[in-house]
């Protein structure tokens, strides 16, 4: 997945208290945005003066306006520059001097930017149910991850590597066969669910307990998994919200909302989840390539276990516009 692929989606690069009135460097799709916040909420840009290439986010803000840290170059919150200190004030300024501006939202207690007009809404959490009464959320799990955003997302999305990467707290050895899944292709991504006996004492009962789990894949890199306690009437939603900061370094940041333990500390279960991630990351960390193959004929694939996958690799290749060959595997 090349940058341009991925300028038309919204990317979240920060938490909202991370940004203030001193404008702040960040890493997306192997470049830099600077943000800062103002009166008027946050603004982002390419961290590039257009003058010199200086990098904007050593400079500071002046009445809303970014300030070059080289020449003092000021970029108004569209980008445009509204002062070229070195000329005469009344001076015209070309219409070429601007800096690259990208959009902004605040969700989720994230800041989200997009590089070139969004193709779509920020995801939704399943049921659009953050901060509804009932549930409660936090931000469980946040680390960079040296490997591309693609491989993260696909990780999240697998489930027949439980027994062996997280055995006894998502799996076991000896229930280790996929029984068939039906994927549904949404217009912007993918739905599935299966059940299974959950040997974790915290939402299996010690694999006393039935668990469905239902994954929502929002393309490019939004991945929610819902977990509910057959029998119960708990939920949790365990999402992945992943920004791809170059081709081959992800940053995760993992919420967890549950309608349920409201009293209970958000440790409880932001532990076990964080374990899992753990466990995850020296795996994912050692695939090769970082990034997955354009050509599906460089790995091999297994139907039934590797079928969301399949349609996850299929639709990735169809933003990028890059053809995807067989064959499928066994």
């Amino acid at each position: 997945m090349s940058a341009p692929a991925l300028a038309g989606f919204w990317h979240p690069i920060a938490t909202v208290g991370e940004i203030d009135d001193q404008p702040r460097r960040f890493t997306l799709l192997d470049d830099f945005v600077v943000a800062f916040r103002d009166e008027n909420g946050v603004a982002a840009f390419r961290d590039l003066c257009i003058h010199r290439g200086a990098a904007l986010s050593l400079g500071w803000v002046r009445n809303g306006n970014l300030v070059c840290p080289y020449h003092g170059w000021q970029y108004g919150r569209s980008g445009a520059c509204v002062r070229i200190p070195s000329r005469p004030a009344d001076a015209p300024i070309p219409n070429a001097a601007r800096a690259t501006a990208y959009q902004v939202q605040e969700k989720y207690g994230l800041v989200w930017v997009a590089a070139d007009e969004p193709r779509d809404e920020i995801p939704l959490f399943p049921g659009d149910i953050y901060d509804r009464p009932g549930w409660k959320s936090f931000i469980s799990y946040r680390e960079v991850w040296k490997t591309s955003a693609a491989r993260a997302v696909e990780n999240f999305m697998d489930f027949s590597h439980f027994p062996y990467v997280h055995n006894g707290l998502l799996g076991t050895e000896d229930n280790a066969e996929i029984a068939p899944y039906t994927v549904e292709k949404l217009d912007n991504g993918l739905h599935y669910w299966l059940e299974q006996e959950e040997p974790s004492d915290l939402y299996g009962a010690g694999g006393s307990q039935k668990v469905r789990y239902e994954y929502t894949l929002v393309v490019p890199f939004t991945i929610h998994l819902k977990k509910i306690e057959i029998g119960t009437g708990r939920e949790t939603i365990i999402t992945q919200f992943t920004l791809p900061r170059t081709s081959n370094t992800t940053e995760l940041f993992v919420f967890i909302v549950r309608n349920h333990s409201q009293d209970e500390p958000d440790s409880t279960f932001g532990d076990f989840t964080n374990t899992i991630m753990e466990q995850d990351r020296s795996v994912v960390e050692s695939q090769r390539p970082e990034q997955l193959p354009e050509s599906l004929r460089e790995e091999l694939h297994i139907k039934v276990p590797d079928a969301a996958s399949l349609l996850y690799r299929q639709r990735l290749a169809a933003l990028a516009k890059v053809e995807v060959f067989g064959p499928y595997g066994a």
